[in-house]
Formats: C-alpha cells, sequence, structure tokens
C-alpha cells in the first residue's frame, strides 16, 4: 500500500518541468513574475513543489557549482494557502506567512528579522485601523521575530493600541508618521498598499535577498473568497523587484472563484461571453505565465507503476537505484517505459523476488488500461492500486484461485467511472450464473463493427451508448467469457458503500456541488455549467454526493433542483442517474414540486421520457402529495 502524500522523487518524469520554471524563477530578467502550474486534482503540481523547493536551496548542489553560487542570494519559501482558510483575512495570513518564514529564514533569518517584525506591525495595522477586519493579534508572531517570550508583553501594547485605534481613540504610542499610516481617510488604502510594497521591496535589498521565490501550493482547496483574496495580496502587496510567485492549482477553481467573486451575482447565458472574458482578463493579469501539466501517457503510467511497486518491495537504497535508472533512461528516450528488464539492469541483472517480479508483468498488462481508465492522473491510479491491492489480497485469504488481474482492472475501472452500469453487470451476472449475455452481445458487436452495432448498445439499456462505454467495452480482455461471481463477490465493498472514499473528491467536484446546491437560481447554472467540465471520475464522485443528499434529505427540493440543473445542460448521465433517485426515494418525504419539475422537464423531449419513464410511472402510480402534483400537471397541460 502507498500513502497519498507528495514526494520530492520524480517517478512522474515530472523533473523537467520542475527544471524549465527553476530557469525562468532565477533569470533575474524574468522577475517578478507569477507563474501558474495548472493542473487536475492529484496531477502532481505538488510533487513540482516539492522538487522546486528542493533543488533551488544551494547546500543541495556541489560546491563550487553554478547552481549553488546563484542560489545562495535567492530565498525560498512554501506557503499553503489551504491551512490558512479559516484565517479572518487571508491577505494578512499570506502576508504575515511570507513574513514569518523570512524571519525563520536559516540564512536570511538575523538578517531580516528585525524588519519582517516592522512590516508585521504594520500588517496588522491595516488589518484593524483600514481594512475593518476582526483584531486578531500577533504576540506569538513578535515573540518569534525579536527572539523570545520577552516581546509578549510589548505584541500586548501593539495590539491595545491597534484596538483604540478602532474604536476611535487615539493610540498610546508615539505619533510618529512612519510611511504615512495616518494620512486622510481618502487616500489611505492606496498608501497603505504602496508603502508596503516599498517597504518589503527595501527590506529584501538591505537584507542582500536578490530573488524571493515562494511557493504557493493548494490553492484550489481555498473558498472562491480565500482564492480572490490570495490573488491580490500577490499582485497587489508583494509582487516587487526580484519576486517570483509560483502557484499550484486546477485552473478550474480559479476561474470558478473569479465568476463567484466579480460575475456569478448576475450571471445569464446571454453575458455568458462577457463573463469569460473578465474571468480570461482577470487571470491574464495576475498569472503571467500560465504552465498546464500534461496528462500522462500510458508508457509513462506503466513507468510510474513500476517505480511504486520497487518502492514498496524493495529497500529504500534499492528503490533510489531505480527511480535514478529511470530517469538516465528517460533521458535517452522519453517515449518508452521503464520496465521489468530495467529494473533487473539497475539492480545488478540477478533474478528478482517473485512478488517483485509478477508485480511488473502486471504493470505491463495493465498499464494501457488504468491511462485509458483513470485519464493519466497519478493520484487516481495510486488509489486505484491500492484499491487492487485490497482485492487482489481478498481473493488470496479467500482462496479464489483464478482471479485474473487483467479482468479485475477493467471491472474496477468501470465500478470507478461508472458505477451504475458497474451495478447492473453484477446484477445481469447474479442472475445468469456469471454470464451476462448483454455484455456478451455488445462485445461481439463491437468486434465486428457491423450495422447493428447501435442497435445492440441502445437495446441494452440507459448509459450504454456514449462514446467512453464503448470504448471501455473495447477493451481487451473481453469479459463475455469469463465467470464473474468472484469479482464481483471481492467487489463487496463497492456494492455495500462507494468507492469514493478511495478516490476522495476534488476541490473542482466540492465546488461545483457547493454551488448547485446553494439554492439559487444562478449558483446552480453557474454549478451545472461548472459540471461540463468535470473528468467521468469527477462525475461519479458528484452524481454520488447527491445521492446521497437527496436520500438523507429527501425533503429538500434544492437536490432535486440541482439535477434538473444537471439535466438541462444536458450532463452525460445526469437524468439517468435522476431516474435511479427517484426510483429510490420515499416518495411520502418529498416535495410536490418535484413532480411538476419532471413533468415540465421532459415536456416535449422524446428521449428524457424514455429515459425517465419508470420514475415517471412510479410517480404518477404513487398516491403521495408529489404523484397528485404530477397527476395535476398532466391533466392541466391535456386542457
Amino acid at each position: 500500500m502507498w500513502s497519498d502524500n507528495e514526494t520530492a522523487d520524480d517517478l512522474l518524469g515530472f523533473q523537467v518541468h520542475a527544471d524549465l520554471i527553476r530557469s525562468v524563477v532565477t533569470d533575474a530578467k524574468m522577475l517578478p513574475v507569477t507563474i501558474g502550474i495548472f493542473g487536475d486534482w492529484g496531477g502532481g503540481k505538488t510533487s513540482i513543489m516539492k522538487m522546486l523547493e528542493r533543488d533551488l536551496e544551494p547546500e543541495n548542489w556541489p560546491q563550487e557549482s553554478v547552481e549553488r553560487e546563484n542560489y545562495e542570494k535567492a530565498a525560498v519559501i512554501y506557503f499553503n494557502g489551504w491551512q490558512f482558510e479559516g484565517y479572518d483575512d487571508a491577505k494578512a495570513a499570506i502576508l504575515s506567512s511570507v513574513l514569518l518564514s523570512l524571519g525563520d529564514h536559516k540564512r536570511f533569518g538575523p538578517k531580516v528579522r528585525g524588519k519582517a517584525l516592522d512590516l508585521l506591525k504594520s500588517v496588522e495595522w491595516m488589518r484593524v485601523a483600514r481594512f475593518g477586519f476582526k483584531h486578531i493579534a500577533l504576540p506569538a508572531a513578535a515573540a518569534f521575530a525579536t527572539g523570545g517570550l520577552t516581546a509578549v508583553p510589548a505584541a500586548i501594547g501593539l495590539a491595545t493600541g491597534l484596538s483604540q485605534a478602532k474604536s476611535g481613540e487615539k493610540p498610546k504610542t508615539e505619533d510618529k508618521d512612519e510611511g504615512g499610516w495616518f494620512k486622510s481617510k481618502e487616500n489611505e488604502h492606496a498608501i497603505d498598499v504602496r508603502t508596503f510594497r516599498e517597504r518589503f521591496e527595501q527590506m529584501l535589498n538591505d537584507t542582500g535577498i536578490e530573488k524571493l521565490i515562494i511557493l504557493i501550493d493548494d490553492l484550489d482547496r481555498c473558498s472562491p473568497e480565500r482564492v480572490i483574496e490570495n490573488l491580490e495580496a500577490i499582485k497587489l502587496f508583494l509582487s516587487v523587484s526580484g519576486t517570483a510567485f509560483i502557484i499550484g492549482a486546477d485552473p478550474r477553481i480559479v476561474e470558478h472563484a473569479i465568476r463567484f467573486r466579480y460575475a456569478e451575482r448576475a450571471i445569464t447565458d446571454e453575458r455568458d461571453d462577457e463573463t469569460n472574458r473578465l474571468v480570461k482578463d482577470y487571470l491574464e493579469k495576475v498569472i503571467q505565465i500560465p504552465y498546464r501539466l500534461p496528462r500522462l501517457s500510458s508508457s509513462e503510467i506503466e513507468t510510474y507503476m513500476v517505480l511504486l511497486f520497487a518502492a514498496f518491495h524493495l529497500s529504500a537504497e534499492k528503490a533510489q537505484l531505480c527511480i535514478a535508472a529511470s530517469r538516465t533512461a528517460r533521458d535517452k528516450n522519453r517515449y518508452s517505459s521503464f520496465g521489468f528488464a530495467d529494473v533487473r539492469e539497475a539492480l545488478g541483472g540477478g533474478e528478482l523476488d517473485p512478488s517483485l517480479s509478477d508485480a511488473l508483468t502486471f504493470c505491463s498488462a495493465t498499464a494501457p488500461l488504468i491511462t485509458e481508465g483513470l485519464k493519466g492522473n497519478p493520484r487516481q491510479v495510486k488509489r486505484f492500486l491500492n484499491a487492487f491491492l485490497l482485492r487482489k489480497q481478498l481473493s488470496v485469504v479467500a482462496r479464489l484461485q483464478d482471479i485474473r488481474d487483467d479482468v479485475l482492472v477493467k471491472l474496477m475501472i468501470l465500478e470507478y467511472t461508472k458505477e451504475d452500469l458497474f451495478r447492473q453487470i453484477f446484477k445481469w451476472q447474479a442472475e445468469q450464473a456469471g454470464f451476462p449475455k448483454e455484455l456478451a452481445a455488445m462485445e461481439t458487436a463491437t468486434e465486428k463493427q457491423g450495422d447493428n452495432l447501435e442497435e445492440v448498445f441502445r437495446s441494452t439499456g440507459q448509459g450504454w451508448t456514449s462514446s467512453a462505454v464503448r470504448q471501455w467495452v473495447a477493451m481487451q480482455p473481453q469479459l463475455s467469457a469469463t465467470d464473474l461471481r468472484d469479482y464481483f463477490w471481492i467487489a463487496r465493498d463497492r456494492l455495500e458503500s462507494t468507492f469514493s472514499g478511495l478516490s476522495m473528491i476534488s476541490p473542482a467536484t466540492r465546488a461545483v456541488l457547493n454551488d448547485l446546491v446553494a439554492g439559487a437560481s444562478p449558483k446552480r447554472l453557474l454549478g451545472a455549467k461548472g459540471a461540463a467540465k468535470l473528468s467521468d471520475v469527477e462525475l461519479v464522485s458528484l452524481f454520488e454526493l447527491l445521492d446521497q443528499a437527496v436520500m438523507r434529505h429527501p425533503e429538500e427540493k434544492k437536490n432535486f433542483d440541482a439535477f434538473r440543473a444537471l439535466v438541462e445542460q444536458q450532463i452525460p448521465g445526469a437524468a439517468e442517474r435522476l431516474n435511479t433517485v427517484l426510483l429510490n426515494v420515499p416518495l411520502g418525504s418529498v416535495s410536490p414540486g418535484v413532480g411538476l419539475d419532471i413533468m415540465t422537464l421532459t415536456k416535449g423531449k422524446i428521449e428524457l421520457q424514455n429515459i425517465l419513464k419508470p420514475a415517471m410511472d412510479r410517480i404518477g402510480e404513487s398516491k403521495e402529495r408529489i404523484g397528485k402534483a404530477a397527476s395535476g400537471a398532466v391533466v392541466g397541460g391535456k386542457k
């Protein structure tokens, strides 16, 4: 099993991306600059951050090397935006964190500490007296910056003065006009920002910091308000000569935050072009260089899996030999995988332990399947492999002898991306002694590519006609000749609960969900449009979360409204999922308005009527309020 922690070890071949970004942020002619490392959740952004943090430290380079000399006057700070999500003011949080980190820097700390404390006081002053945020004193920060607990009384005095300033009293401190803190109210905000920038830049110059590189990670886990506040803090206060900011985020979350802050309150279909222009302009103004991480190819996924298994089966020293050898092999040929023979060579050419040998054979056979099913996402691959190993171990404990890895992987990919279809195969095989004829018919039609291909998939049932599902059916191995009963027996954890506990919920999925169930029509529209940008795996998670919301609170109409918004936006699988929910929810608890909505939603839409017919029949036959409301809508429509 593998942990979900990030690492500076390059298992993904992403060192090339880290090297490129490092060359930009250490080029004085390029500064100041803000770079956005954009990628999907779990796409490797944090690993690149950790590589940069390691590679920008001079002591990690040989003596007399050019890199060591260049980085001696560079300070690197790692900032996790999500850790400050609960603070009352994200701007002050990031400013304070940067200053505290500089004061604690092992090379520049002694020179910076006193000046950093002065700027910390300015940050607190701006927070309380200028920007009107709730006062939070900084005694611990002051104690740290001045070197001990003797500073706490002074910090408390500062806090008292700031509180008095907020209440309108004259602060009991010297009336010094340091940088214009007591200027007239109409100019104070602009002067505060300008003065802070000037003093911050002067501090860097005075302490010999030629390059300040700030790594901002997990921005996409923050709320929309915090995302914008962090971006504005960078642009307004910290972007001075010699600074570089590297922001790791899912671009969908950043775009959503901009819409939420500046556009969503009045969003309509007619204003989409205007909104998109606003989002693009804002993003380009704040982030000068967007750098999108590519999805991993099949050969890269195989290499990643091989190195994961090497770390699992080998000692740390031998695993590092494999990592180093994979880097050398990648430099020679970026398009080939690092496999069984390469691991043997890296370890000296002897025979491999049978468990490692079997694992590497598994990697070669299943990498194409896993790559296609999980869209080259390394975090999802790691979680998938953890789930796979659990299933395999269960089969061993249960003494199931005929579990094939490739069959298990193919079924798990379907359960991971299309849970409703996975459950349908479970039902088929349970009724047909492990050999579902519906699956056999689809595989035969796919192999022959005959004229009846469309008809076969359409007749199989709802959800089987999409191109993604057809690709899954076409994947090798074929399943129709395999007894599937044992495979579903070891998948009972999925049938009893969900796979989302293993896959977790991406920030993009969470943001879409929050908008969909917010209750306001404009936000539901924003959420439905955001759902169109989710991957198949993320859509499954979204549907599961909405399912849970409906079953826990069937009386809340907003959860059904969320499904309706997804159907209206033609999100794949939404109508099928709504039908399933309506077949399982207790109708006595459901608002009558849901019945009216279903009738309105399907009016004149034959395809939707076909998909939702089972649910509509159940509602129409119900004697509950929802059934009466739906029947009334039908009668009213005929009139």
